[in-house]
Parts: C-alpha cells; sequence; structure tokens
C-alpha cells in the first residue's frame, strides 16, 4: 500500500493543537473566516477510534519520505557518489567538510527522521491509549513500533550523537539499543496478532501475511543494530530466524513533489551525481552496478540497483521511475549479517561465492581477511543506494580498523581541497543546538 499524503496530515499529530487553536481564533474574530479543515483531525478528535487508521498510517509515510532523503545524501557523504558541484553544499557534503548551520542537514535529513521517529513512538503510544487491551495484539501498534525503531537505527548510524525530545544526546551505541527495545515489543505484539488470526475460522492468509511482515521487518532490525553494537551473538540470534526471501520495502509515487524518491529526483530528473570519482566505477560488469553508458553529459549517472523495483538485473540497466519501491530490509540482509558475525568460514565463503555469482564474477577461493574483506565488498554492491552504506563504513572502521571513507585530495579540486578524515557522521543542526538546553 502507498499511504497517501493525506495520511500523513491526519497522522502529524504534533501539529494538531496549533492548528484547532488556528480555527478558534479565526472564528472569534469573523464568522466569514470560520472554515472545517477536512483534511485535519480536531483536537478533541485525536484519540478517537475513528482515527485509528489514520494515526497508523503516520508513521508508514512520515519513514518513507525521510528514508528517501537520507538515503541520497548519505550516499554522497559515503563513496556510492561523487557530487557534479551543483550547489556549494552538495560539495561540502561530498568531501565531508560539514557544519551544524548547514540548511541541508536539517531540511533534509536530520527533521524528516526525528519527525518519522516521533509518529512511529506517538502513534503506538496513542494507539495503545485507544484500543487499551486489544494493544497487545494489534498490527498497527507493532507496525508504528517497527518504524519508530528503524528510525533510532537510521538515527544512530548517521548522526555522531542524537537526543530525543529535547534530551540528552544519546551515542550510536545508545540509539542501536533503543531500537532494538522498540524491535522487541514489535516482534512480540506481532507475534500475539499472528497467534490471534490463526485462531480465527476461517484464517486470513493475507492478515497472517502482514504479521510475518512486521516480525521480519524487526528481526532484521534488531539484527542490524546488534551488529552495529558488535553484538554479533544477538545480532545472529535475530538474523537467522529470517526468510531468505523476505523483502520489506518503501513505496514512492509522483503525485507530489514531495512523495518523490530523491534518488529518483536527484539523478533521473537532475544529474546531480556520478559514479565517477568513487570505487563503484571500476565495477562496471557488475549488473548490480548499473549506470548510463559513456564520460559526459549524463555518462556515469547511475541507474537503478538491486535494492530497487525497477532493477532489471541486466548490466546496461534500468532508469529510476517515479512509481517504484525501495528494499529497506530483507532476508540477504540477514545472510550478510550471519556471515559478517560468522567470520571467515567455509560457509561465509560459499555465501560470497553466490553473490559473485549474482555480480557475474567467477568463484574465489579466499581465507581469513581477504574473505571479510570480498564479504563487504560483495554487500556493497548488493546494498548500492540503499542507505546501508554509512552505518557499514562507520561499523568497519570502529570495530575492525578497516577505513573504507575517501580520503586524500578532492578530485578535480585546483584549490587543495580534501576529504576531511576527522567526520563520518552528522553534527547536529543549529536550530537542535539552540533550542536544546540539554546539548553542551
Amino acid at each position: 500500500m502507498i499511504p497517501k499524503i493525506q495520511h500523513f496530515r491526519h497522522a502529524s499529530l504534533q501539529t494538531v493543537g496549533a492548528l484547532a487553536l488556528t480555527l478558534l481564533a479565526a472564528a472569534a474574530c469573523t464568522d466569514f473566516l470560520a472554515a472545517k479543515n477536512p483534511g485535519a483531525v480536531e483536537e478533541p478528535k485525536v484519540n478517537d477510534l475513528a482515527y485509528v487508521n489514520l494515526i497508523a498510517n503516520g508513521p508508514v509515510y512520515a519513514y518513507q519520505l525521510a528514508h528517501t532523503d537520507v538515503t541520497y545524501w548519505n550516499a554522497q557523504l559515503t563513496d556510492e557518489l561523487f557530487n557534479r558541484a551543483v550547489f556549494v553544499e552538495e560539495g561540502q557534503i561530498d568531501r565531508r567538510e560539514l557544519y551544524s548551520d548547514m540548511t541541508y542537514i536539517n531540511a533534509f535529513l536530520y527533521a524528516p527522521m526525528q519527525r518519522a521517529r516521533f509518529l512511529g513512538e506517538d502513534g503506538a503510544r496513542r494507539l495503545k491509549a485507544i484500543l487499551g487491551d486489544t494493544a497487545s495484539r494489534d498490527l498497527r501498534v507493532a507496525r508504528s513500533l517497527a518504524y519508530a525503531a528503524m528510525s533510532y537505527v537510521d538515527l544512530g548510524e548517521m548522526n555522531c550523537v542524537t537526543p530525543i525530545d529535547v534530551g540528552v544526546p544519546k551515542s550510536s551505541d545508545e540509539m542501536f539499543a533503543d531500537a532494538i527495545t522498540r524491535f522487541d515489543e514489535a516482534i512480540a505484539i506481532a507475534t500475539a496478532n499472528k497467534a490471534f488470526l490463526q485462531t480465527q475460522t476461517p484464517a486470513n492468509p493475507n492478515a497472517v501475511a502482514a504479521a510475518d511482515s512486521v516480525i521480519n521487518l524487526s528481526l532484521v532490525g534488531a539484527a542490524r543494530a546488534s551488529l552495529n553494537r558488535n553484538d554479533k551473538v544477538k545480532a545472529v540470534q535475530y538474523a537467522s530466524s529470517v526468510p531468505a526471501t523476505f523483502v520489506f520495502s518503501a513505496y514512492y509515487t509522483d503525485n507530489t513533489t514531495g512523495q518523490r524518491n530523491r534518488t529518483y529526483e536527484r539523478l533521473t530528473l537532475g544529474s546531480n551525481a556520478y559514479l565517477f570519482n568513487t570505487p563503484f566505477a571500476a565495477m562496471a560488469s557488475d549488473p548490480r552496478i548499473p549506470r548510463i553508458a559513456g564520460t559526459t553529459g549524463r555518462g556515469g549517472t547511475p541507474l537503478s540497483p538491486p535494492s530497487y523495483s525497477t532493477f532489471n538485473n541486466t548490466v546496461a540497466g534500468a532508469a529510476f521511475a517515479p512509481v517504484m519501491s525501495v528494499r529497506i530490509a530483507s532476508g540477504l540482509e540477514a545472510q550478510y549479517i550471519l556471515a559478517e558475525a560468522d567470520g571467515p568460514t567455509p560457509a561465509t565463503l560459499t555465501f560470497v561465492n553466490q553473490r559473485r555469482a549474482a555480480g557475474l564474477q567467477p568463484a574465489v577461493t579466499l581465507t581469513g581477511d581477504p574473505l571479510m574483506a570480498e564479504l563487504r565488498d560483495q554487500r556493497s554492491r548488493d546494498f548500492y543506494l540503499d542507505n546501508h552504506r554509512l552505518g557499514d563504513l562507520r561499523r568497519y572502521k570502529q570495530f575492525y580498523n578497516v577505513d573504507l571513507f575517501p580520503s586524500g585530495p578532492y578530485p578535480g579540486s585546483t584549490s587543495g581541497q580534501i576529504y576531511d578524515p576527522t567526520i563520518t557522521c552528522w553534527p547536529l543542526p543549529t536550530n537542535e543546538i539552540n533550542g536544546n538546553p540539554n546539548i553542551p
């Protein structure tokens, strides 16, 4: 289902109070200015049972909106894209020359993902209040918690520190721990939902499949968060239960610019970045890293990689499209998590060669560190442009002493510009720093 933009307006509950006050003030001044807004929930009705589905849809839309922005800008911050020097801040992001007062940080990354996190948590809280005893087995509650938890993971991977609701900034490790707590609750509720559905005669197979989807999303998310904490035991526990065929996606349309996928918008419509000057430029024979042919004009501009529904599994590739989905969790990711946690075992070698075959590469007979390096390389290809890379690079550097961030002179610079080696995460934006008394 692609949530309509109206659902987000309904579910943006933090704005309801201000809207209600505005309408009341207008009515008090003159009758002819009084208006009933059909696209908003009036404040007294926020916890009305009739609005349960609208509240539940809010986290879905908010996360999809945030995820596409974070995906694109994290790709430019790492080594997945090279900026075409369209705007000043984009070149700075590409060089990891980051400042808190940059407009892009709050507009495209911090505010959207914090909004998604808030709507997931606030939605779950409101749904619990409305549904009462049945909330413990209601899939809408589980889904809201799972989306909130995914937001915690994304914030932990991208930010140096993250305050929650004007609180004391949390480290990435704390954010991942908080994500796991929410994933665990989502798993418990979705499992209870599935058990209840299976007592019905006849059981609704689509409803059961929906419960499984939320369970597996939460298992993959919890495994990812655990791996980011270097807790490989828990990562294996979560990932080992995920079916290999599982896929969970975010969906996009072109009804409004706000519903567009940012990667489609910046690469297909705008040609704002390309593969040149990245390690992915050398992967031209791999169908997972397709690009427009040539070296001039639009040459080198990425086409749809595997996580996008427009991927056609050919070296020539296929373009991104307005109406498409993007994979955000999968059984494939669970397999990668298991392989990284297990280390350079024969099973890891078998998996690596399976993924090399997907990239039209011959099998290898590697062991030890070279095998794990090849696993990292295959992972970069399979999850190209889907918001895994920044978290991966930070994890490799922190726990394995492997630094894959771009370094040295910035390509094309005539003034001695370099990649900033000290920055591997996004700073807090100025509005959070100024408005949060708990930030040192």
